[in-house]
């Protein structure tokens, strides 16, 4: 295999090698009994376990991290127990448990919990908000709420007694068994009867009206707070044949009876696959006007997916757990496919290989089983999720739509209600094909990494050959794959797939004359890197008539190193095009502001009123490359002014505004920050658009909408604006200041704004807030430790930063003279 340079190892000073611990006891049952209090944010409760000894024990170990323990009784016996590490409970049974044997063991309790489970409610700065409590338990934070064995194969079925104010509701896992009132008090027993893990124990309490569909003999029911129930039903519309897609591709019907989705506020994550009762936050709930250019149908998908990836098979233990998340990542791409067609999946596609590589570059790059880490939830990053995915899709590609599906339904069917590792799924491919898979997986999943291809492309006359030399540029044994290629010539379309064993390859295809295209990985289905060099003809071609949409894009963004007239009008040409898929214009638009000619930004201007919202969004972002230009400047300028249907479209242009300058943007920008609409999308993009316009006057406004009480999305943006324009407001202190203290904010997304700030604004009196804040979630106290990392390893960079503004204004009048040197040139093809 090979090395990818990394900024930094993803394993941190600290970490420790992480393995599944010993299983003395296997859980066979779990009564939950727990009584709200939403004044006090406490919980009383009483969790009941049936355990089975799998040896003799003395002793059983339970995970409870803050819990107050009052009682412990086995068999209804009073037993010693020890809590006071405050991280696990150990009770000394009354007799010796022996291996097959089972034992009843309550543990009557209390807790203000700092993690697991979380209390929400209005206050002086946000009256408005819902009253509801809501747990959390992924990965291991169900301990911090009721004592439990708190790893993944620790499978069983459950019940939930809870108790809470009568004029209020619950959701649990499962089926609601009873439901009574009593004092002002009312309790709602929830069971499930089928075995799941302790992270997907979930309680939701709240005032929500209900939503309800079918997807054959499935109920589907919706919990939304009642005032957003026109929000809820176009984000779950389509919900019921997602129940009937996922059924059909692992061959196992929903397995939990009825399903149900519930919006909660301050959600601290997207979404939260609780078995039969997912969890999601209320942030994705959108008007009308947004539901052209939004949806939040992959969330769904991803969550329901989960029913039968992640609760029906669950990773055996963390390292594992691309099982669960690469699964559902794809499951949101197969939704994508069956729903919408090829281009938009295959577009999904891009956005999960752009989000992995990216933090490859930016961060670290690691084997997706990693066993080396501080806490399990250092996992759950781009390599889990959209390396995983995109490794589900390689496995696809090489066996085939009808084996692929045979897997999969293998998979689930041997491994339903158990818990898995990545060797089942090996295994499965095994059995079903025949085929030995073993150095895919470790190329792909047990090792760092990915594939890095460099491809040069020509065509020789002489001897009437395209001549394909390709190279493995990654360190280490090279990649056995296929590289597919489609070759059109005197408009006959030819496909090849050049197997690649060696780190070099030179492949000679036959061919009468030039070919117009030739498409490599036209849907960029390799999980690697791809670099491909040929004639500036042959891509503008492709911009236009490749056979998808996805090798469209991907010629537009390789003719933004092929500067000159006929580039341009190529793709001015597919830009102005209203039947050619919205990412394809993008990209278009992308490259003609990478350009930057005075004919580039003539085609950007006159596609302004180009219909799609995401093909005009695109658009006005590459406007935004023209800084300093008086003519852009005033048309964004005009279309701030104006407003757009979209909110994406006015918060890009917004965006743009900042960056190029003209004459009245802040005037403009700072108006903008009085709209209001859909996650706050255009006060936010208003917000970046001071940052980067650099005006000190914006200060005052930036720092105003990052208070406490001020609309939470926008916070956000205002928080990370501070950053950006703390040393042009010469406020570097009081930036400082502002983060330092935001670190410790209400709110959980606030504090990881602040943590991204901390690292932009690269002064070093932030290492001490940093290090000295204690953090309780475990993504803030990664982000704190790298952000940190990077303050001590920051150096000035001013000097070559205004060498690279240089660079571009010499290579934007480079362009501008190949115009005109091309436009008197004699038109060829190359």
């Amino acid at each position: 295999m090979h090395r990818i340079d990394e900024p930094h190892p993803f394993a941190l000073e600290t970490a420790r090698l992480h393995y599944a611990a010993d299983r003395d006891v296997s859980a066979q049952h779990l009564l939950l009994q727990v009584s709200l209090d939403f004044d006090a944010k406490r919980l009383a409760g009483a969790a009941t376990h049936t355990l089975r000894a799998v040896r003799a024990v003395k002793r059983i170990s339970f995970d409870a991290v803050g819990l107050e323990v009052s009682k412990v009784e086995v068999d209804g016996k009073a037993a010693a127990f020890d809590g006071a590490s405050g991280e696990q409970l150990h009770v000394l049974l009354p007799r010796a448990l022996k291996a097959g044997a089972t034992a009843k063991v309550k543990v009557t309790y209390q807790a203000t919990p700092q993690r697991g489970l979380y209390f929400v409610g209005p206050d002086e700065a946000y009256p408005k908000r819902p009253r509801q409590a809501w747990t959390q338990g992924q990965d291991i934070d169900s301990r911090h709420w009721f004592p439990c064995l708190d790893t993944p194969a620790q499978k069983c079925p459950t019940e939930v007694k809870a108790t809470f104010p009568a004029g209020m509701t619950a959701l649990s896992n499962g089926r609601l068994v009873s439901d009574s009132a009593k004092g002002g008090r009312r309790t709602m027993h929830f069971s499930l009867d089928m075995p799941h893990s302790p992270y997907l124990v979930t309680l939701v309490v709240g005032e929500f009206a209900v939503l309800e569909a079918k997807a054959g003999e499935t109920t589907v029911r919706t919990l939304v707070e009642p005032s957003k129930k026109a929000e809820a039903h176009r984000v779950v519309k389509r919900t019921p044949k997602m129940v009937a897609m996922f059924e059909e591709l692992t061959g196992q019907p929903y397995p939990w009876g009825d399903y149900a989705q519930i919006f909660v506020s301050e959600f601290i994550f997207g979404g939260m696959e609780n078995t039969s009762a997912t969890t999601l936050t209320d942030s994705v709930l959108f008007d009308e006007r947004a539901e052209a250019d939004y949806s939040a149908e992959p969330l769904i998908a991803h969550e329901l997916a989960h029913q039968w990836f992640g609760d029906l098979l669950t990773c055996r233990d963390w390292p594992h757990g691309w099982l669960n998340e690469g699964f559902a990542t794809y499951s949101e791409i197969l939704w994508k496919e069956a729903s919408d067609g090829d281009d938009e999946a295959d577009h999904q596609r891009k956005v999960d290989l752009d989000s992995y590589l990216a933090e490859v570059s930016e961060r670290y790059a690691r084997p997706i089983v990693a066993r080396k880490f501080d806490a399990p939830i250092d996992l759950f990053d781009r390599h889990l999720y959209e390396k995983g995915a995109l490794v589900l899709h390689e496995l696809r590609r090489r066996l085939g739509e009808d084996d692929f599906k045979a897997v999969v339904r293998h998979y689930v069917a041997s491994h339903r209600g158990g818990a898995v590792e990545t060797v089942d799924l090996a295994r499965a491919v095994e059995r079903v094909t025949g085929r030995n898979l073993d150095r895919f997986f470790d190329e792909y999943v047990h090792r760092a990494g990915h594939p890095q291809l460099k491809v040069e492309a020509s065509f020789d006359a002489d001897k009437r050959v395209v001549r394909l030399a390709v190279k493995q540029a990654q360190e280490g044994e090279p990649h056995a794959l296929e590289l597919p290629v489609h070759l059109v010539v005197k408009e006959k379309a030819t496909t090849h797939a050049l197997a690649l064993k060696d780190k070099e390859h030179v492949f000679l295809l036959p061919a009468d004359r030039e070919p117009s295209m030739c498409v490599v990985d036209g849907r960029r289905d390799l999980l690697a890197t791809l670099e491909v060099e040929k004639p500036a003809g042959w891509w503008r071609e492709e911009v236009a008539k490749a056979p998808w949409a996805r090798a469209r894009a991907l010629a537009a963004e390789a003719l933004e190193k092929k500067p000159g007239a006929a580039t341009v009008a190529a793709l001015g040409k597919v830009l102005s095009t209203e039947s050619s898929f919205w990412a394809t214009r993008a990209a278009c638009a992308k490259a003609l502001g990478a350009l930057r000619s005075p004919e580039a930004k003539k085609a950007l201007l006159g596609a302004l009123g180009v219909k799609h919202p995401k093909a005009r969004r695109a658009v006005v972002a590459a406007l935004g490359e023209f800084r300093g230009d008086a003519e852009v400047a005033k048309a964004l300028t005009q279309v701030c002014r104006k407003g757009d249907a979209s909110y994406f479209v006015e918060a890009d242009a917004a965006r743009a505004v900042g960056k190029v300058k003209g004459p009245g943007a802040f005037e403009v920008l700072a108006s903008m920050l009085e709209r209001v609409g859909f996650q706050d999308t255009v006060r936010s993009g208003a917000l970046d658009g001071l940052a980067e316009l650099k005006d000190k006057r914006a200060w005052p406004h930036v720092v105003t909408a990052s208070r406490y009480g001020e609309p939470p999305f926008a916070r956000r943006a205002a928080v990370m604006a501070l950053s950006r324009l703390a040393e042009a407001a010469e406020k570097k202190s009081e930036a400082v200041e502002l983060l330092s203290g935001y670190l410790r904010d209400p709110g959980f997304r606030v504090r990881l704004a602040a943590l991204d700030a901390a690292s932009t604004l690269g002064d070093e009196r932030m290492v001490g807030p940093l290090s000295s804040t204690p953090f309780l979630d475990g993504r803030e106290q990664r982000m704190a430790r790298e952000a940190v990392r990077t303050l001590r390893a920051k150096s000035p960079a001013k000097e070559l930063t205004a060498l690279r503004g240089d660079l571009e204004k010499l290579k934007a009048e480079l362009r501008a003279l190949q115009e005109k040197v091309d436009a008197k040139a004699p038109k060829t093809g190359k």
